[in-house]
């Protein structure tokens, strides 16, 4: 397919089809564009600055090493690498201070232990063991004296594998340190203790919030902005953009189809009399000579029927397959006992040809949009008036990789995270075969969710908010007459046990945490006041509590330094170096 990069083999007539304007909005995006590039650290951590050079050195090497396993890489796998090599970067850094704040460190003779002392680093028993697992300490020791005659590759190779070694071993002293660090006082672990086995059982009056139609509750602008301000703590957000965006791709006229379909004709017909298959297919086809016996069932309907109908040597086509023209003719057909017909086909591709009048057409197009669309009420105008297919993605992030549609979007975060993309702000983007025309619809800063986004996600939270106001009101006008109140009401009387600190379930209601919680704080045989739950409404007495039994010291202190010692090795106490570390990640800037 012709690429869609030929707009610059036909600009001057660009200029003349669309006019001068075209070249001051590409010239004005230019120098836009130029800004970001200012910034040559992709990150600071500390204080300490990661330049882009450094960066790129380790994430083009990692990019290599991986090539050299899998043979290639997608853009997005790419990516994947790159964003990773950073984030080990600013570990390197935040983990690196943080050994030395504590005095941890690996000495040579230390490091020399880990290969060659009694007990090896476990990587290093991995890598020098014979055919039976046991570890090869003369291999190895053969290994270092020949060094200086290994390639430059390999001495690189081994001085990464020695920094891998103590890096492994500075982690292990450190995770060892905080294991250490670990301490379970005697009333913390009666705290633990009361909140697993401290047991109450009520006696419940519950109206549920089905008993009200969700169309009958009315939610006003007020309640959303109570709601909102209640839980907004709760939902954190990163930084995030949304955009608008339309794709145009790049595909062949009819008449380019009929250049190509004429020219398979030809091909027909040599294909049909041609007396070597083999070599006429290799000379002609866009893809290798395949024969390889294939059901025909798993071939396109019409070409199923063809095979079916002729004997060998028919030849059928053009047909048309995707951005392609065939031809196929028949060299084999089989039918197996289960009644399975398999036929063995040599098949002409040929890729249908995008003309330079379809591409100019196509490039003017889209340019003559982008100039008349430069705020998002005009795309908006022009995409209806267009019938376009408008498509919209709010949640970018500073790491997305993906957008439907687009294949390759980074550049599209980049411009959505540049300080001077405002909202309306619209740009086109080369994608390949595609141009992408994006608008910026909306900038959410690192922090709270923003209002519109909970209250539009949790309209159905917000509305039992107002039924358990409702309901309690109703609840109060019976006083003390709680069979009257839920016969009334469609209510229900139950008793509820075991309501436990650490059970966040409240019978057959569900997750209660504000009932349960005000059971376990209330005095025995009163009645409480109505209690608007989460999904009921609920007047309640205790009728009963189990004590604790004793605390199991322990037992308790095991539980605990256990799920202590697997955070650690699951290296969660990076997460909170990270949050304290003031890090400035401009990584979204350059790749």
């Amino acid at each position: 397919m012709a690429a869609i990069g030929k707009i610059r083999q036909h600009y001057g007539i660009l200029v003349i089809i669309i006019g001068l304007a075209l070249l001051a909005f590409v010239l004005g995006d230019l120098f836009k564009s130029t800004n970001r590039r200012s910034q040559t650290d992709v990150a600071i951590v500390n204080g300490d600055k990661i330049s882009y050079q450094s960066f790129a050195n380790r994430a083009e090497q990692s990019i290599q090493n991986q090539k050299a396993m899998s043979g290639s890489m997608t853009e997005e796998e790419q990516f994947n690498i790159r964003q990773q090599t950073l984030n080990y970067m600013i570990r390197e850094i935040i983990m690196g201070e943080e050994f030395e704040d504590l005095g941890i460190a690996v000495t040579s003779e230390e490091l020399s232990d880990q290969f060659l002392g009694e007990k090896p680093n476990q990587y290093v028993l991995q890598s020098f063991s014979d055919r039976d697992g046991n570890f090869d300490r003369q291999g190895l020791v053969d290994y270092l004296n020949n060094f200086d005659n290994l390639s430059p590759e390999y001495q690189v190779r081994w001085l990464n594998f020695e920094n891998a070694i103590a890096e492994d071993r500075l982690n292990t002293k450190y995770e060892s340190l905080l294991k250490h660090g670990f301490y379970m006082p005697k009333k913390i672990a009666d705290r633990y203790n009361d909140n697993k086995n401290y047991k109450r059982t009520a006696e419940v009056y519950a109206v549920r919030y089905t008993t009200i139609p969700d169309s009958t509750v009315v939610v006003t602008e007020q309640d959303k902005r109570d709601y909102y301000n209640n839980v907004k703590a709760k939902y954190q957000t990163d930084a995030t953009r949304g955009i608008d965006y339309v794709v145009f791709e790049l595909k062949p006229s009819e008449a380019d189809k009929n250049v190509t379909r004429e020219y398979m004709e030809n091909v027909k017909q040599g294909l049909a009399s041609t007396s070597n298959v083999e070599e006429f297919v290799k000379l002609t086809s866009d893809t290798p000579f395949d024969t390889t016996w294939v059901d025909i069932k798993t071939l396109p309907a019409d070409v199923e029927k063809a095979v079916a109908d002729n004997k060998v040597g028919f030849v059928y086509g053009p047909y048309e397959d995707g951005d392609n023209y065939k031809v196929a003719r028949i060299m084999e057909k089989a039918k197996k006992e289960d009644g399975v017909v398999k036929a063995r086909l040599a098949v002409v591709t040929k890729e249908i040809a995008i003309s330079q009048e379809t591409d100019q057409a196509f490039v003017a197009e889209v340019n003559k949009f982008v100039i008349e669309n430069k705020t998002a009420e005009q795309f908006n105008a022009s995409v209806e008036a267009q019938g376009l297919n408008k498509r919209t993605y709010q949640s970018i992030r500073e790491n997305t990789s993906r957008i439907a549609g687009i294949d390759s979007p980074r550049e599209i975060v980049r411009w959505t995270f540049n300080d001077k993309t405002n909202i309306g702000d619209v740009k086109m983007f080369d994608n390949g075969n595609k141009f992408v025309v994006a608008v910026l619809t909306k900038k959410v800063a690192e922090g709270d969710a923003p209002y519109e986004d909970i209250v539009e996600r949790y309209d159905l939270q917000i509305k039992k908010v107002n039924k358990g106001k409702m309901i309690a009101a109703k609840m109060k006008a019976y006083g003390t007459d709680y069979d009257k109140m839920i016969n009334e009401l469609g209510g229900e009387k139950t008793d509820v046990e075991n309501i436990t600190f650490d059970g966040r379930g409240f019978g057959s209601f569900g997750v209660e945490e504000k009932i349960g919680g005000t059971a376990l704080g209330m005095k025995e045989g009163i009645y409480s006041a109505p209690i608007e739950g989460g999904n009921a409404c609920v007047i309640m007495k205790v009728t009963g509590t189990t004590p604790a039994p004793a605390t199991d010291y322990e037992a308790i202190t095991k539980e605990r330094r256990t799920r202590f010692n697997n955070n650690i090795t699951s290296s969660n106490y990076y997460s909170a170096l990270l949050d304290n570390a003031d890090v400035i990640n401009n990584g979204v800037l350059f790749f």
